[in-house]
Order: C-alpha cells, then sequence, then structure tokens
C-alpha cells in the first residue's frame, strides 16, 4: 500500500482524536485530560505525519480549477488572516493544518482508487462506532466524574464538548445511513444505531434540528416522501423530548454566555471588517470588544464566537467569510451533480455527505467550530470518490 493511501486511512479514522489535543492547551476547560499527556503528543505526531504523507498526492491532484481551489482556499485564507492577525504564531500553525486537510479531502476526492476509498470508509466507521460507544460508556458510568459533571451529564466522549460530538454524528450518519439503508452493510447499520443513540445522549438541542435538516435535504434530493415524512415526525418527536428531559442536561448560564460570545464576534468583524482578528486571535480582543455583563476573558466563552460564520467574520472578516461560502457551494454542487449520474449506491452515499455536510453547516451556525474542517474537507469528498471509482 502507497504511503499516501495510509496517510488517508489514518485521516479518516482520526477524528474522534482532534479533542483530545486540548490537553496541550494552557487555557483548556478546568476538567483532567482524557489520556496522559504523552499519549496526547504521540496523536498529535501521527496526525501529523499522516498529513505529510498525504501532501505529495495533494500535490499531483492540484489544477487550476474551482475545485483545487475549494480545497485550498480556506487555508489559504486563514493563513493571510494568520499573519495579520494578534496571535500570529498558533494561528499559522492551525491554517497549515487546515491547508492540509484541504489538500487531503483534493487527493481523496480527485485521484484516490477504489482500494483506497473502500478502507478509508471502513476506517471512518469504525472509528465512529468506537468513538460512539466509548462516549455512551463514559455516560453510563459516569466516569470521568469530572468530565460527567462539567458537561451536566451530556455524552462527550474524545471531544472537546457534547455538541461538538453531536456535529461529528451528524456527518457520520451522512455516511452510514445510506449505506446501511440501500447496501445493506452490516458495520454501516450498526454504526447508524450506535451514532443515533449518541446524538440524543449528547442533548444537543440545535444538533437534533440539524439531523432533521440533513434527512429532509436527502429527501428532497433522492425525492423520497415517506422519508420527509419520517423527519418532520422526528422533529416533533424531538421537541417533546427536549421539553421533557433535555432541559435538565442543559445549563441556563450556556445560552447567555453563547448570546455575549456572538455579539462579541459581531462587535470584532465590526471593527476588524476585512482580515479579521486572526485564526485563535478572538480571546485576544474579547475583554476589549466583550458587553460589560459578559464573562471575563478566562471564562470558555472568551476563546471563541461559539459560531462557523461570526466565527470566520471575526477571526478573517471578509476574506474568510467570502471563501467558507465559496468553497461550501463548489464543494456541493460537485457533490449534487456527480450523485445523479452514479449508480444508485454511490448515489445515496453521495446524496448522504452532501445532506451531512448540510446539517453540519446549520448545527455549527450557533455551536461547535473545531472540527469542521476535519469534517468537511476531509470526510465530505469520499463522495466524490466513491462516484468516480464506484468502491462500495
Amino acid at each position: 500500500m502507497r504511503l499516501s493511501s495510509l496517510g488517508q486511512i489514518v485521516l479518516s479514522a482520526f477524528v474522534p482524536l482532534y479533542g483530545t489535543l486540548v490537553a496541550l492547551d494552557p487555557a483548556r476547560p478546568p476538567i483532567p485530560p482524557l489520556v496522559p499527556a504523552a499519549v496526547t503528543i504521540a496523536i498529535g505526531v501521527l496526525a501529523l505525519a499522516a498529513l505529510a504523507a498525504v501532501v505529495p498526492a495533494a500535490l499531483r491532484s492540484a489544477r487550476r480549477d474551482t475545485l483545487t481551489l475549494a480545497f485550498l482556499a480556506p487555508g489559504i485564507a486563514s493563513l493571510i488572516s494568520s499573519l495579520t492577525g494578534f496571535d500570529p504564531a498558533p494561528g499559522v500553525g492551525l491554517s497549515i493544518l487546515v491547508l492540509g486537510l484541504g489538500g487531503a479531502g483534493l487527493a481523496l476526492a480527485r485521484d484516490a482508487d477504489a482500494a483506497t476509498t473502500r478502507a478509508a470508509l471502513h476506517a471512518f466507521l469504525w472509528s465512529a462506532l468506537a468513538a460512539s460507544l466509548l462516549a455512551l460508556a463514559m455516560v453510563l458510568s459516569h466516569r470521568p466524574v469530572a468530565l460527567y459533571s462539567y458537561d451536566n451529564g451530556r455524552a462527550v466522549g474524545t471531544f472537546i464538548n457534547p455538541n461538538e460530538l453531536a456535529a461529528y454524528t451528524l456527518v457520520g450518519l451522512g455516511i452510514a445511513l445510506p449505506l446501511a439503508a440501500v447496501a445493506r452493510n452490516r458495520l454501516a447499520a450498526v454504526t447508524a444505531a450506535v451514532l443515533l443513540v449518541t446524538l440524543g445522549a449528547t442533548f444537543s438541542r440545535w444538533g437534533a434540528l440539524s439531523a432533521v435538516c440533513g434527512v429532509a435535504v436527502y429527501a428532497l434530493a433522492s425525492r423520497a416522501r415517506l422519508l420527509l415524512a419520517a423527519a418532520l415526525v422526528a422533529a416533533l418527536a424531538g421537541i417533546g423530548l427536549n421539553a421533557l428531559a433535555g432541559a435538565q442536561h442543559h445549563n441556563p448560564r450556556d445560552t447567555e454566555s453563547r448570546a455575549v460570545a456572538w455579539r462579541t464576534g459581531l462587535t470584532t468583524f465590526e471593527r476588524f471588517p476585512l482580515l479579521g482578528v486572526g485564526p485563535l486571535g478572538f480571546s485576544k480582543t474579547y475583554d476589549a470588544l466583550r458587553p460589560p455583563e459578559a464573562p471575563g476573558p478566562q471564562t470558555p466563552v472568551a476563546f471563541d464566537p461559539h459560531s462557523l460564520p461570526i466565527a470566520f467574520a471575526a477571526d478573517g472578516g471578509l476574506l474568510a467569510v467570502v471563501t467558507l461560502t465559496f468553497s461550501l457551494v463548489v464543494i456541493l454542487r460537485r457533490t449534487f451533480r456527480a450523485a445523479r449520474a452514479a449508480k444508485q449506491v454511490p448515489r445515496a452515499l453521495a446524496l448522504g455527505l452532501a445532506a451531512g455536510l448540510i446539517a453540519l453547516v446549520i448545527d455549527c451556525g450557533i455551536n461547535t467550530i473545531s472540527i469542521f474542517f476535519a469534517l468537511g474537507l476531509q470526510v465530505v469528498p469520499l463522495a466524490l470518490a466513491v462516484v468516480r471509482n464506484d468502491a462500495i
């Protein structure tokens, strides 16, 4: 197996582990890390090695076309904003990571062979199943106690917070559900069932609504009226469940803190409209730009605006907002167009991943943004790879 193919497979399985890297951040939440520091460093080195292995394939896949620009532009825009921002060093590091994920996604979408695509799909499903089972086991056992208490009894697993885990399940279901329903894949069926339970255990209200939106998008794209009706029923059931049980797992202060973060993010964009304050620079200006009633800069809410579009506007200005919109439109248009001419199973998976990406974007509108690039630039391109080489 080629080294670049192995890197693609590792990256596909790696998404649930990104959250463990927060242990290296001195400003992390006041809870003990899930894994020891030595293991955290090893995970980071493995991720960087996988990205480095894919670089040659990414360079071979690059063309002077809109698809190449769609995958690479987010990292380039982030790099430009970093160089002019308030915290250049970590911003540049993050930008290189985003650029690497974009290059890996481009190589997967354009040049990966059937064997690599199939292995990457299975790696993602196995890691999603393992990560979800671990998150559920942690909730059922109330372990670690500090993490269980900090998240109000919501499933989190190896992720940074429950909303991040919920966002992960949206793209995971975009893969697992179509493969389970159309291809009758047993691994996908088991993974889909566990992911649905995990999504419920996160008690992410917006995540559940985003999932319903994703199902509705898939139903409309595949012209499945019964599925669309089921999505509406699920939405009503979710509203009832939240009224009965969901509120018990949410701290009312979280809503207030999030509203403050949004306001501060919009103020930041107003003050720095062109290039923003730079990736990871939001906390540097938060204390000066926050509303008077907001929590201080040492609280978790101070480190990002808790919204993907507002974060792009605050951290990268108009350059980042335009780049993000362009990339999403190009990738979604390519995926829907490729799905129309594909066979039944690749078509279902492509539509599922497109619907998962739309659900992810909706969810990130008011929620987590930390694994957006790993999912959007590295996992979603599996749709274009499957359609191209019929790997299933």
